[in-house]
């Protein structure tokens, strides 16, 4: 008999069931929410993470080849330094022999060490009339997408022989005297040019592009990639104007662009610039040549490298007047006045983007450059490349983990810094020295390059 009692019992039963399945309604939503997270977490955690194999490679070579200067013994051993870890990734390369001459006219040897890393290649993709970037699959010959190819590079000489340190030592502590015959206080606690390795200049950029060419041999990239470590680039780029010279005008064609590293660990910031072939009179400036430089910051932004890895890449937004030579005066942005080996390419007219640390940040364009506005580095105005202050010691002492900053203004919003939360900057930033954090993060952004259809092309699959 169906009584009060069995309604009042049912209802509960029912109520009690409903509760059941709201329990396991959420817990399922709370697992799929986890694992989301989760899977989100681990997609975040390992973009750029190479480990610290970049940073022990610039570490051991510096302290390998201390001295590397062009056209001496020590040059010959960075090379050789480098073939054998190109040896150890199975990599193929050649050892392109020059000669040239230094500084006091001396005929002198030295090599460029080539790896050629074949891409999928590419085909056309359709693209609408009214698309502002189609035209600039023009700088691609469409006939032969296959061929075209990108050039990454770094020098691996330094500045000095040991000879030349010790001297410049010596010049530093001899006794002065003003022109009244006073003597002059010498700072004594300076540090010793003989003591420098020449790590910002330029082995971390060398072990960045091991990272790349260890990266590229398992991912395979969309052009073909020449990665090349230039020799003599103190002796006025001599390396990379041999490269240039045997290139025929096939080559050049096909060349989509040149992205080459100097000095990127030891300024207070990273930069990115385009080519001086790229700047304009006035405002204005040659979209075609700069292009490159804005794949390169949406590589930056489209992965978050501020927000995973601690890492920030700028660009120069001083925005004043800047003579050029045969432009007149053109507007200081995004662009440098720096040369490097990159400089016989962009005077070729090749799309380039050059990679540096440094401070950009000044109020006057006729200020002098430099690389840090840290007073520790006041001896030097601020320099540190081609220093006493290029010291492996000094420097990893100086740029500890956790040493970066997150409250500055870089190339774009500071939204990106402030979504970080305080356990994930202890997960990972907080605890990686800042040179594998530089190292991996240009190498994800090169290879992340490589990878790129330029606008009117598609990977092939």
């Amino acid at each position: 008999m169906y009584t009060m009692e069995n309604k009042q019992a049912y209802s509960q039963v029912r109520k009690s069931w409903h509760q059941v399945l709201c329990l396991v309604l959420i817990f399922c939503l709370l697992c799929l929410t986890t694992a989301c997270s989760d899977n989100d977490k681990e997609e975040r955690v390992t973009v750029a993470r190479y480990g610290n194999m970049g940073r022990s490679l610039a570490l051991k070579l510096v302290e390998t080849v201390p001295f590397r200067k062009a056209g001496t013994g020590g040059e010959k051993q960075a090379a050789d330094f480098i073939c054998e870890q190109l040896d150890r990734f199975k990599l193929t390369y050649e050892r392109q022999a020059f000669d040239f001459r230094d500084e006091s006219g001396q005929a002198r040897n030295s090599e460029n060490i080539v790896v050629t890393i074949p891409g999928k290649g590419f085909q056309p993709a359709e693209t609408k009339p009214s698309d502002p970037m189609a035209d600039s699959a023009n700088i691609v010959n469409l006939s032969q997408p296959d061929d075209a190819w990108v050039l990454i590079s770094a020098h691996y000489d330094s500045r000095y022989s040991r000879e030349e340190a010790e001297n410049l030592d010596a010049q530093a502590t001899m006794a002065q005297v003003d022109e009244e015959g006073n003597p002059i206080q010498v700072n004594t606690d300076l540090p010793k040019m003989v003591n420098t390795d020449g790590l910002d200049d330029n082995a971390a950029a060398v072990a960045t592009l091991l990272t790349l060419c260890n990266t590229l041999r398992s991912d395979a990239p969309a052009f073909n990639v020449k990665v090349v470590f230039f020799g003599a680039g103190h002796a006025n780029f001599a390396g990379a104007s041999a490269y240039l010279q045997n290139l025929n005008d096939a080559d050049i064609n096909q060349l989509y662009c040149m992205l080459n590293l100097e000095s990127i660990y030891a300024g207070d910031k990273v930069y990115a610039h385009a080519g001086q072939n790229s700047v304009r009179p006035g405002n204005e400036k040659d979209y075609l040549l700069r292009q490159n430089l804005y794949v390169c910051t949406d590589v930056y932004y489209n992965n978050l490298l501020l927000t995973n890895n601690g890492f920030a890449l700028y660009t120069n937004q001083m925005g004043c007047e800047k003579e050029l030579a045969g432009k007149g005066p053109c507007v200081y942005r995004e662009w440098t006045v720096r040369e490097s080996d990159h400089t016989v390419f962009d005077k070729r007219g090749i799309s380039v983007v050059f990679f540096e640390s440094a401070d950009y940040d000044l109020d006057d364009c006729d200020l002098p450059f430099r690389q840090s506005s840290d007073p520790y580095f006041a001896a030097t105005n601020g320099l540190i490349s081609g220093t006493a202050y290029d010291s492996s010691r000094l420097l990893t002492n100086y740029y500890v983990p956790a040493g970066q900053l997150y409250n500055e203004d870089y190339f774009g919003s500071s939204e990106e810094a402030s979504s970080e939360t305080d356990d994930e900057k202890v997960d990972y930033v907080q605890v990686t020295d800042p040179l594998e954090i530089r190292i991996n993060n240009l190498a994800f952004i090169l290879s992340e390059f490589s990878k790129t259809a330029p606008a009117g092309l598609e990977i092939k699959n």
